[in-house]
């Protein structure tokens, strides 16, 4: 008989359609070969199929963006709803754990922190593990980087609680996973005395979730994936849009660049206002059937922390990627070999049009980074260390 687990997201992972829901998700997939399950999350868009040894419990959710930025300036937590959900999931916790005596908690993100002390007044001495997704303070930094006035001040403030919850939460988790070496190297650098809890289990992918028997025609397109509500995602298209994106078309007059994800921004949405090539299209049922038709995945971030799932999913699907440094930061590429890296808006343009225009080197960079793919990223290639872990 298996172990009980709980897994606590506020992201329902059904339907993945976005970096961390894949991620959740797939995490998911891979404890449910060791443990029955009982996921608290808020509802999501979908109802979810039956899954064997999985049983979801969901809570709906009162805290939205406007309510989180209020409480975070009394409570001084990080201005996400995610810092807030115990709002919402702290009679669920308590009334869970008193029902089971569960081995392991599993908390699907950084900023749920403040679940665990809920969940240690009913059971003291479960094993916690707690999976980053991000270095949430260094992001926050990034973002007051950009603010400016009373805006900068709040941000800044943001910043350093969001530090200070990460610290705490170093030492109440038993184990802490983050998803390259860079964000693992920053949380070691805030608490040396917890950095034997920090391991590194990257951002991977299930192959079988890619595998189809249609034949896809390349088009000229090139493609911009990701949540367009998430501040990287939104400077990183309105950065290329005014840097780069007109270099692109001077010489390649009949591309199409399409912005493909959910929750547009106002500044992501005003983009295509006064130009016809661009088609931003919110959510999808499959931004995988877009990737397919696209000839180059463009990833021009300047800010971020993690992995890009959608760099992983473009190499799944064999389409080549030209990505900034920040861009591809944590993945193990090779410029020129498995991906193209440019840091400034000339060379990035002529990357992208190099592979609209030679479409030899564009097979050859996407059959190489699929290989890379398969030998780092893909599901079997991190199963046995997540399952040794928890």
């Amino acid at each position: 008989m298996k172990e009980k687990l709980l897994f606590i997201s506020a992201e329902n992972p059904f339907p993945q359609d976005s970096g961390g829901k894949l991620r959740t998700g797939n995490i998911l997939n891979i404890l449910l070969a060791k443990y029955d399950v009982d996921l608290l999350t808020y509802p999501g868009s979908k109802e979810p199929e039956a899954i064997p040894s999985l049983t979801v419990h969901e809570v709906q959710r009162t805290m939205n963006y406007r309510k989180a930025m209020l409480r975070s300036l009394y409570k001084w937590r990080n201005c996400s709803y995610m810092s807030h959900v115990d709002v919402d999931m702290k009679e669920k916790i308590t009334e869970l754990c008193s029902q089971h005596a569960y081995s392991h908690v599993f908390i699907s993100h950084s900023l749920l922190g403040c679940c665990i002390d809920i969940v240690r007044r009913s059971l003291p001495g479960t094993v916690i593990i707690t999976d980053a997704h991000n270095f949430e303070s260094g992001l926050s930094a990034q973002l007051a980087g950009r603010k400016k006035g009373i805006a900068k001040v709040f941000y800044s403030l943001n910043a350093a609680w969001t530090r200070r919850d990460e610290l705490k939460l170093m030492d109440k988790t038993n184990l802490l996973l983050t998803t390259s070496e860079q964000d693992g190297l920053s949380f070691k650098a805030l608490s040396f005395k917890n950095s034997f809890k920090v391991h590194v289990i990257p951002n991977f992918i299930r192959m079988g979730d890619y595998r189809t028997n249609t034949l896809y025609p390349k088009e000229p397109w090139i493609i911009l994936p990701g949540n367009m509500n998430y501040f990287p995602n939104i400077n990183a298209a309105t950065y290329f849009y005014r840097q780069i994106y007109p270099l692109v078309k001077a010489r390649v007059p009949d591309i199409k660049w399409y912005i493909v994800g959910r929750d547009v921004h106002p500044e992501v949405a005003a983009l295509a206002d006064n130009d016809p090539s661009i088609i931003i299209t919110g959510y999808v049922d499959s931004v995988a059937d877009y990737i397919r038709k696209a000839q180059v995945v463009i990833a021009p971030l300047q800010e971020g922390s993690g992995t890009r799932l959608k760099i992983l999913e473009a190499w799944a699907l064999k389409t080549p990627v030209v990505s900034s440094t920040k861009g591809a930061e944590g993945l193990l590429y090779e410029h020129s070999a498995n991906i193209m890296i440019a840091d400034d808006p000339v060379t990035f343009a002529e990357s992208v049009t190099l592979l609209l225009q030679d479409h030899e080197k564009g097979l050859v960079l996407a059959d190489r980074a699929y290989q890379t793919l398969l030998a780092n990223y893909e599901v079997e290639s991190v199963r046995e260390k997540l399952l040794s872990l928890v």
